[in-house]
């Protein structure tokens, strides 16, 4: 079997078998496919439909029932090259695989995201999988990207919901060709970098490592052959580990989410055609998850902001008794805590469960710990008014507050909203004071993030004062999990 080219040549050369990597979760760029509605038009529907690939879902026995009306999507990334100009990436090695596994849950009422990537060398029990012969495989213990190979989608979303008893309601697969092209219909997409990746293809071991993918320190617009090699790129960056690898995709997603909801760049009519064309041509998923079922979804997610948009990795050990050394193990008692909080709807391992109703602002003679100086607070305005945002955003930034501003994308705010994550409890009462008639209320997926959406019935900003008490910690509820948000514009620290 030849090998695949070296990304950034502009012939093909050989690659690793183990090193095609696709970033499945630029399937959630797809998101901006699921968060904007379906452009188009009879033929343009007709046509996008007609590009989209399915397959059925065959789970030996059946799949696990379905508790609630959260929607679970099992997003996979191929590196096969069984599609029209797939040569160009090299042939497949003893067929395709699947590297890269994120669950996206999506919350009942779509007020929340959040995506869990499943490293493949995750140790786990494979079930029972439907072979493309036809007869069934035995359950056994493997790296978790076996079930790929071994059954393809239906595999691997059987083996998901064997581990953690969730429904998977459908699944998207995105080949090389439809990452390139969708990163490119966005126009490209800004990383910035803390250290320089030099991750040169070499020959090691008796196979070919690395991504070819060179950047210096600072801030880069990825396109095409670069963004595909960044999300690919594990022995340039950090222990050469699927973990640090895992880190850069989930800032790339974040980027993506907040480029196709804050630009307004997918509301451009050619662009979106653009996207949507490049993605439905890219993607492989179930009969019952087409156009239709992504409008219907995009409705219910509509207004979801990129702050709302929680990632994680499944919490892993290293070294855990009876796990292969080169393997990771799950966390015994923090991975189960995430999945049942995924099963039934809840918040994360950690997250304070959010409150009924707004709590009203704090009273004059209530106690305020936080400073100004030591809170970001997001301004978004929720009157439709002109310039209303950065006017509070001035007022407070003249306070000491660390303040920026942005829209609400409602106009029907007639209170101001302090909104919090678990962690800034305290913060939200000092904005909160700062804004009179406003009121506060607790929402777990902001995580460290304070936003202020400014209400009609808004009329000044006005000092406050500090007490010198220090703030007490907000209760953890149990272990806690290492999560991002989509609007954290973190630099990769991994190379």
């Amino acid at each position: 079997m030849s090998t695949p080219p070296v990304l950034g040549t502009p012939h093909v050369a050989p690659a690793p078998s183990r090193r095609k990597r696709l970033l499945a979760g630029i399937a959630l760029g797809l998101a901006g496919v699921l968060l904007i509605t379906v452009a188009g038009g009879v033929l343009v529907y007709k046509h996008l439909m007609g590009n989209i690939q399915h397959q059925k879902i065959d789970i030996i026995g059946g799949q696990v029932p379905k508790l609630n009306k959260a929607q679970n999507i099992l997003l996979i990334g191929s590196d096969t090259r069984d599609f029209k100009g797939g040569a160009a990436f090299g042939r497949d090695v003893g067929g395709a695989r699947s590297d890269t596994t994120i669950l996206v849950h999506l919350s009942n009422g779509g007020q929340k995201a959040v995506l869990v990537s499943i490293p493949r060398d995750s140790y786990v029990e494979i079930p029972a999988c439907r072979l493309p012969n036809g007869s069934a495989s035995t359950p056994h213990y493997d790296k978790f990207n076996s079930a790929y190979s071994l059954g393809g989608p239906s595999c691997t979303i059987a083996t998901v919901e064997h581990l953690t008893h969730i429904h998977i309601d459908h699944f998207v697969e995105v080949n090389f060709q439809g990452f390139q092209s969708m990163v490119n219909a966005l126009g490209g997409v800004s990383i910035c970098l803390q250290k320089p990746i030099d991750d040169p293809v070499r020959y090691v071991g008796g196979h070919y490592i690395g991504s070819g993918l060179v950047l210096a320190q600072g801030t880069h617009t990825l396109k095409g052959k670069q963004a595909l090699a960044f999300v690919r790129a594990r022995y340039g960056v950090g222990d050469g580990s699927d973990l640090g690898r895992i880190k850069d995709q989930q800032l790339f997603i974040s980027a993506v989410i907040r480029k196709a909801t804050n630009t307004g760049l997918l509301f451009r009519p050619i662009t979106l055609y653009d996207f949507l064309d490049a993605a439905t041509k890219s993607i492989r998923t179930d009969p019952n998850f087409g156009l239709s079922q992504m409008k219907n979804l995009a409705d219910r997610l509509h207004g979801l902001k990129p702050g709302r948009v929680v990632l994680l990795t499944v919490p892993i050990l290293f070294n855990a008794p009876g796990v292969p050394a080169a393997d990771v193990a799950w966390d015994p008692t923090k991975a189960p805590l995430l999945w049942n909080a995924l099963l039934r709807d809840e918040p994360l391992p950690g997250e304070a469960k959010p409150q009924p109703h707004p709590s009203s602002s704090p009273s004059p003679g209530l106690t305020l710990t936080v400073p100004p100086s030591s809170i970001p607070v997001r301004v978004l305005n929720g009157t439709g008014a002109q310039g209303i945002a950065h006017q509070v955003a001035n007022s407070l930034a003249a306070e000491g507050f660390i303040a920026s501003a942005g829209n609400a994308g409602s106009s029907s705010y007639t209170t101001s909203v302090v909104l919090y994550g678990s962690s800034r409890v305290q913060s939200s009462m000092t904005v909160a004071a700062a804004v009179p008639g406003s009121t506060r209320q607790l929402d777990t997926s902001l995580g460290n993030t304070v936003e202020l959406i400014v209400g009609s019935n808004f009329t000044k900003v006005v000092p406050v004062t500090i007490s010198s008490a220090s703030p007490s910690a907000t209760p953890s509820a149990g272990p806690t999990i290492d999560t991002i948000t989509a609007d954290q514009d973190v630099c990769s620290s991994s190379s």
